[in-house]
């Protein structure tokens, strides 16, 4: 006994043509759509990857800032300030240093999109925070530091913070 299938069934997406994506025009370029699912696919990939990086990168880099705290920064800058606390100044000089040089020994990490992973120094804590950055950003603008409400420091701009 055979049967006979009278129902055609299609596991597709309702419009859409074989060959075309939603989310590219056909020149290739993204649309509002497609970049918006990009920036998606690379803040889960920050998420999942963040100790990775950071882990990849610090270790790359702490032999070379902690060099730098011992012979320039200590003579410089005090560490302790009158009520015994650190002093906002050394943080941020040590946080500056610490993403300069981070940046620099991880300049070959790339998100999938193709964006560049960044390192922001911290403001008011200590540590950086880590940025996705398309390749014609100028990370200047950010070298003082950025808060963690997404402030940058010494400028009323703020930037996009994924929490």
């Amino acid at each position: 006994m055979t049967q006979i299938c009278t129902e055609l069934y299609h596991h597709g997406i309702k419009g859409q043509k074989w060959g075309i994506r939603r989310f590219q025009n056909p020149d290739g370029t993204y649309t509002d759509a497609g970049l918006k699912r990009l920036h998606n696919k690379d803040v889960k990939w920050v998420k999942r990857n963040y100790n990775r990086l950071y882990n990849k990168a610090y270790n790359r880099s702490k032999r070379e800032v902690n060099a730098y705290v011992k012979k320039d920064l200590n003579k410089r800058k005090s560490e302790k300030n009158k009520s015994g606390r650190q002093s906002m100044s050394y943080i941020n000089e040590y946080n500056r240093k610490l993403a300069e040089v981070m940046n620099k020994n991880a300049s070959d990490l790339k998100s999938p999109s193709g964006q560049s992973v960044r390192f922001v120094a911290k403001r008011g804590d200590v540590g950086v925070h880590i940025a996705l950055a398309s390749s014609n950003f100028d990370m200047t603008t950010v070298r003082n530091g950025v808060y963690d409400s997404g402030r940058v420091a010494y400028k009323k701009s703020s930037v996009n913070v994924e929490r």
